[in-house]
């Protein structure tokens, strides 16, 4: 008799994440320097290096307590690296180890992995934004914070960082109207935000998913640059803001059908008779906006602006807000958001 021995495998999740290195910050901590027309050095190790390590800290910890079978979606994740490996015992283990965009995009419709999706997202936040940002080339100078006087002043409406790609300066004509436009909206969008929160400069695509599936365009068209607000450490990802609205409503509509049904099963017919709308009939304007939210289109973040308050109390105080936002302005790499924006397409077609 040959007895035949199999392989079994088990899937294990080795992922852990670190810090990213910034260049120009690690050499500003190691020359306790600052930030020039932004941030001081305490400013910098505050909000890079200890609050970074403090997320990712954070993020490792709660992988580690994670049932491994939560991050196991494979219908969530199309590349990942994995590694197969025997045990001595027959038993092969299959490892996994996942970028931090998979672990964003695996854990953003479990709510029981809700700890480790705010961590990976605002580390995500974090980096983005302290990669689009670079120092003024000056003297040094002291930053100091605003008294309550600030708040009967008028905001300054001189800058002097513009982009110099011109092909990106026509693109933010065409969607703001001019570069001063761009800047006040930036900025009053970032002033509505009370609380943690970023500004995002996005493009987005004139072609909706579902047209695309149908027609003979293989990826989307970009023709629009817009602004977008995000809240707690919410970030742009397409996967994660397509259909919240229709999942949401949908949720809503079955509980309300259930405690309907559970209340008096005898009216149920007639519910459904008073509920049901004729092909010919309009819908009312929710549905409209359920149906048009988006549009099932792809956006594509090329600059963030974090305007939470820990970013401006450190060194402009309480009323330092508007200030803060107007040095940012000028410490945006425009390079950076070139490099990071999709090629535009000047077709106007939207569907």
């Amino acid at each position: 008799m040959i007895r035949r021995s199999s392989l079994i495998f088990t899937r294990s999740i080795s992922t852990s994440f670190s810090l990213p290195v910034n260049k120009t910050l690690e050499i500003l901590k190691a020359t306790n320097a600052n930030f020039e027309g932004l941030f001081t050095n305490n400013a910098i190790n505050q909000l890079w290096f200890q609050r970074g390590q403090q997320l990712v800290q954070n993020l490792n910890q709660h992988l580690a307590q994670t049932n491994n079978g939560l991050l196991s979606d494979s219908n969530n994740i199309n590349n990942n690296t994995s590694s197969t490996s025997d045990n001595g015992n027959g038993d092969g283990e299959n490892v996994v180890n996942y970028s931090l965009n998979e672990i964003i995009s695996i854990t953003m419709n479990k709510p029981e992995l809700f700890h480790i999706h705010k961590n990976a997202t605002n580390l995500y936040n974090l980096q983005f934004f302290f990669e689009n940002i670079r120092q003024l080339e000056q003297q040094p100078q002291e930053i100091i914070p605003s008294g309550s006087e600030v708040l009967l002043q008028t905001p300054k409406d001189q800058f002097k960082n513009v982009p110099s790609d011109k092909e990106l300066v026509d693109w933010i004509e065409h969607s703001f109207g001019s570069i001063q436009e761009l800047r006040n909206l930036i900025i009053n969008s970032a002033k509505g935000i009370k609380g943690d929160g970023t500004v995002w400069l996005v493009a987005e695509s004139t072609m909706s998913e579902n047209y695309l599936s149908k027609s003979n365009f293989s990826s989307p068209l970009f023709h629009n640059l817009a602004i977008v607000n995000t809240y707690n450490g919410g970030m742009i990802d397409d996967s994660e803001r397509s259909g919240q609205l229709r999942r949401m409503k949908s949720v809503l509509q079955q509980q309300q059908e259930q405690n309907e049904e559970e209340q008096d099963k005898s009216t149920e017919n007639k519910q459904k008779h008073n509920n049901s709308t004729s092909e010919f009939e309009l819908g009312s304007v929710e549905q409209a906006e359920l149906e048009t939210a988006f549009h099932n289109k792809r956006l594509v973040p090329a600059l963030a602006i974090d305007v939470s308050p820990r970013n401006y109390l450190i060194n402009y105080g309480a009323y330092g807000k508007q200030q803060y936002l107007e040095n940012v302005w000028e410490c945006i790499d425009w390079d950076i958001v070139s490099r990071r924006l999709p090629p535009r397409s000047k077709q106007v077609i939207t569907v």
